[in-house]
Parts: structure tokens; sequence; C-alpha cells
């Protein structure tokens, strides 16, 4: 498959907006079927639908709102890869705020899905 450059540049961006809204499927249907998600900072890898789906489950009902702000992406279509930058501004159900600096990094499969997403988090991971 030959990548589209718009089709890479929407995903992080639909997905974000899927994350904010708290949209547990519309961001699990981002991923293909045997996914990875790797939380870099916190050493955690989530493998497969199920286990990403069980940790924005976790992560959204455990959360008052959520709000990423998108500042910088880099698309490379001949590999299907996107790096991103963004802000994330946050609330958990204890009280605790969240305001941090993060970059996710985005492979995709030839069916246009999240094959392997790497998150690096300025701060403690409000996935775990």
């Amino acid at each position: 498959m030959a990548w589209d450059y718009d089709a890479l540049h929407k995903a992080p961006h639909t997905y974000f907006d899927s994350v904010d809204a708290k949209d547990v499927e519309a961001i699990v249907a981002h991923f293909a079927d045997d996914a990875t998600l790797t939380i870099q900072t916190a050493n955690i890898t989530h493998t497969g639908k199920d286990e990403i789906r069980r940790m924005f489950t976790d992560f959204t009902e455990n959360s008052v709102f959520i709000k990423h702000e998108m500042r910088n992406v880099v698309v490379e279509v001949g590999k299907g890869k996107v790096a991103t930058e963004q802000g994330y501004i946050g609330e958990l159900l204890d009280g605790s705020k969240n305001d941090m600096h993060n970059c996710n990094f985005f492979d995709f499969n030839e069916e246009g899905k999240f094959q392997r997403v790497i998150i690096w988090m300025a701060g403690t991971s409000p996935l775990v």
C-alpha cells in the first residue's frame, strides 16, 4: 500500500479527538487487531485491541476531562509513520490535575490502522 499523506496526517487528530471525547470504541477503531501501544516513560506495553481497550476504558472512566492540543505533526509517507507533539491537560476523579508535554509515534499497517504506537510523557502517566 502507498500511504496517503492526508490520511496519515488526519489519523492522529481523529484519534486524539476520540480520546478527548472519551469514546473508547472510536479510539480502539484506530488500532489494528494485533497492535501494540507502549507507554515508553512508564515501561508498559499493551498488546492487542482488548488490552488497549481496557487501558483506555480505565483512563476515560477515571478522568473528569481530557484535552489534547496538537502542536506538531511530522508525516513520513513512504514508511507509514507519523510523529506528534501535543499538550495534554486533564483531571482525574481523585482530583489530581495534569498539564503535560507529550510525544506520540505512530506506525501504520497496510490498512491504515495503527500497528504500533509509542507514547512519551513528560511526567507520571495517567494511563497506568
